[in-house]
């Protein structure tokens, strides 16, 4: 049963508005998110469009909205500043919301710190309120009200009029499932406790594998925070000071606590790696011993067909979630995406992949050394 047969989840209706990165050349960023992924570009708002300061491609697949985003001036000082010290990375995330006003006075009360109040933007197609609250060290969180706006995208944006369309083949990325940050030690409680007052999510997982006593362990604290809908799934992970971990190197090659990866959902994750492959993406690779003590597991599981495109299974009983990470996107080992499938309904996070990517690591070195 396990074999083929991929069964939509509705978990995959989880939304976010938008996320948007700063970029220090966004024509390359936009070719390989077009070439690479098969997002297209819809609107473009730049000093063609009377945007003196900066250049934005607003690009879309599905039900995944982007916009990438460089300075086109030397005096775009938070952009410029941005890529120098983090290097291209996400710097905001659009959340849609109704009433910002009323909102945004609501959740000062709760603590939000504030970059920047409600204001409206006025086009042709009418209006849009938009205002944002500050995240980690140099990120954003903006809340759009566009319930009253007709355009493509924001004011300003304008419909693109060449053709950036180069695959035939679908990617079969579908949506937004989570979004992961990595934060300093001791940091954690803090924005847990920013995200749950101010969204009144939970926290509705915890990944406690920090170093204590002789027992070998991962090196870190992983905690899910979901609000009541499940439209937003914010992962947030700290690492341990015992270790040398991939959480540590984000944080030290990203210069401060950040965005470290977006998971994308997909249709059919086996479609999705292949095409992304022919399409030069790379993926992270994991040991056989991983794919072996699967099968032992799950002796029903076709797991030369996972192995054979390197994904990850869960299992919760009869829903499983489908995993795959590519390498970092850019020069630095920073941001990188991870794309799932949910299958019969899965609704975890899988957390056990993660101490059974370890063991297998661990087996791995041993035998090296034996």
């Amino acid at each position: 049963m396990y074999k083929d047969e991929l069964i939509e989840s509705d978990f995959l209706n989880v939304e976010y508005d938008f996320i948007e990165y700063y970029v220090g050349m966004a024509k390359m960023v936009v070719y390989w998110h077009v070439k690479a992924l098969g997002f297209k570009v819809m609107a473009y708002y730049g000093p063609e469009k009377g945007q003196q300061e900066k250049c934005s491609y607003y690009l879309v697949k599905n039900n995944i909205k982007i916009v990438i985003t460089a300075a086109s001036q030397p005096s775009s000082h938070d952009i410029v500043s941005f890529v120098d010290l983090h290097g291209n990375g996400i710097k905001r995330i659009g959340i849609a919301i109704k009433n910002i006003d009323d909102f945004y006075v609501d959740i000062l009360g709760k603590g939000a710190i504030p970059v920047k109040f409600p204001s409206t933007v006025t086009d042709s197609n009418g209006k849009v309120v938009t205002a944002s609250i500050k995240i980690f060290d140099d990120n954003e969180i903006m809340f759009v009200d566009t319930s009253e706006y007709n355009g493509i995208f924001l004011p300003g944006y304008k419909p693109v009029e060449e053709d950036w369309d180069f695959n035939e083949e679908d990617s079969c990325l579908t949506g937004i499932d989570h979004i992961a940050s990595a934060m300093r030690i001791n940091e954690m409680s803090m924005w847990e406790r920013y995200f749950n007052t101010i969204f009144q999510s939970k926290t509705v997982k915890c990944f406690d594998h920090r170093q204590n006593g002789e027992e070998e362990k991962i090196g870190m604290l992983l905690k899910v925070l979901q609000t009541e809908g499940k439209q937003m799934n914010n992962v947030l992970v700290e690492p341990d000071r015992h270790k040398s971990t991939q959480v540590q190197l984000f944080l030290d090659k990203n210069y401060g606590s950040g965005i470290q990866h977006v998971a994308f959902t997909s249709s059919n994750i086996f479609n999705t790696v292949e095409v992304l492959r022919k399409n030069g993406v790379r993926f992270s690779s994991y040991p056989d011993s991983y794919y072996t003590e699967l099968k032992e597991k799950y002796p029903a599981l076709d797991v030369a067909k996972f192995k054979k495109y390197g994904v990850l299974c869960d299992i919760i009983g009869d829903s499983l979630l489908l995993q795959v990470f590519t390498t970092p996107i850019g020069d630095r080992p920073t941001f990188f995406y991870e794309i799932i499938q949910r299958v019969n309904n899965y609704e975890g996070f899988g957390l056990d992949n993660i101490k059974a990517l370890f063991e297998a690591v661990e087996r791995e070195k041993k035998l090296t050394l034996n």
